[in-house]
């Protein structure tokens, strides 16, 4: 039987070492734990060492004699976790981060792990933390935020905003759940999920608590699914009308094709595209689950133009792939991978001119993404 730590070090290292994605690896090893508060404290540990990485290795650096890249695996991340729950886990005491991490070391390190790791971590809470006096540096350590991304928000936003900016992203995400308006309200769904304790957000948006989503009745029953607030904003901006043949060029994993759909009260056609297979095979998941029969899905690079789509459709939604700066607060792992920032202008670039010329003449075209 793992220990919650051991399972959020598992997480951890099949996502920094093999390159799996935070949540499907943390979605993995949760169906083997069965208690709410386990869950709660194992998804924090791991989302929070990934949000806070660079500070942490800049703690790391300041009270080891071993240069961080050297450490094995194993070890750097039990130390990472280790000086989180030391930082920023006000209900776990200090002890308890000292010693379980202490023990991981001896489970998944070599003899003198353990001795390394109890050596750390008690410096760390012996003399405490010294941050960097340069201003752009302490802002990149105590933020958590890459140096380079610093630097291009400071120039665009100035440094105000940018630190407001840094530490809202740095709060938890709310969890939020559109009602499917095609079988109930934001009202009744609330009604059926007391668990979830809910309130009202937005027309036909829900903020929860959290709850186990896939195991409750009504999401099985297609009564809503989770989206933003600010996603469920495309949809209500290209405001599409029953009949109309509305194209989504971007689509998985299908939030903002099944709200489409739901506007136009299941009437009409919208055409969900997405250069994946994988990815179509969601937009189909979600839209059977809701009740949805408008959707026509179709593998396709919406940056690759098509000529027997020229002028057909009144209405269009771009949700263009993006570097995703603007959802730091759900994949906090986007800010560390500035190589695949690079060349999506030009992709963008190509999917609108596409999406403006399979326009009818009047027609309304929706530009959206998530980055800043």
């Amino acid at each position: 039987m793992k220990t919650d730590r051991e399972t959020a070090l598992l997480v951890l290292y099949e996502a920094e070492c093999h390159g799996a994605y935070p949540n499907l690896a943390l979605k993995k090893y949760l169906k083997h734990v069965n208690d709410m508060l386990d869950k709660a404290f194992i998804t924090n540990l791991v989302y929070g060492v990934i949000k806070r990485k660079l500070t942490l290795d800049y703690v790391i650096e300041q009270f080891s004699n071993i240069k961080i890249k050297k450490l094995s695996d194993y070890i750097r991340q039990i130390l990472r976790m280790g000086i989180y729950q030391i930082l920023y886990m006000d209900k776990v005491p200090a002890s308890a981060a000292v010693n379980e991490s202490v023990k991981l070391a001896k489970r998944y390190g070599h003899g003198a792990s353990a001795g390394y790791v109890n050596g750390v971590l008690r410096s760390v809470l012996r003399e405490g933390v010294r941050w960097p006096e340069s201003k752009m540096e302490l802002l990149s350590v105590r933020e958590a935020f890459p140096m380079w991304l610093c630097e291009k928000w400071v120039a665009a936003f100035g440094y105000e905003f940018t630190e407001q900016l840094m530490r809202a992203m740095n709060q938890d995400a709310a969890l939020t759940l559109r009602a499917n308006t095609l079988k109930t309200t934001a009202a009744a769904l609330a009604g059926q999920l007391p668990e979830a304790k809910v309130h009202p957000l937005y027309a036909g948006a829900l903020e929860s608590g959290g709850f186990q989503i896939e195991a409750s009745k009504a999401y099985r029953e297609g009564l809503f699914i989770v989206q933003d607030v600010a996603a469920m904003m495309a949809g209500v901006a290209l405001h599409p009308q029953e009949g109309e043949r509305v194209i989504d060029l971007c689509a998985a994993p299908g939030g903002k094709t099944t709200h489409l759909a739901e506007l136009m009260q299941n009437r009409g056609t919208v055409f969900a595209f997405d250069i994946f297979e994988h990815k179509i095979k969601l937009v189909q998941d979600n839209a059977r689950r809701m009740g949805i029969g408008i959707i026509r899905t179709e593998v396709r690079d919406a940056s690759v133009y098509d000529p027997a789509l020229e002028g057909s459709a009144d209405k269009i939604l771009a949700d263009v792939p993006c570097s995703g700066l603007g959802i730091i607060r759900r994949k906090p792992d986007i800010k560390w991978n500035k190589e695949e920032q690079s060349g999506i202008a030009a992709i963008q670039y190509r999917i609108l001119e596409n999406a403006g010329r399979y326009l009818k003449p009047g027609g309304a075209l929706i530009y959206s993404t998530c980055t800043i």
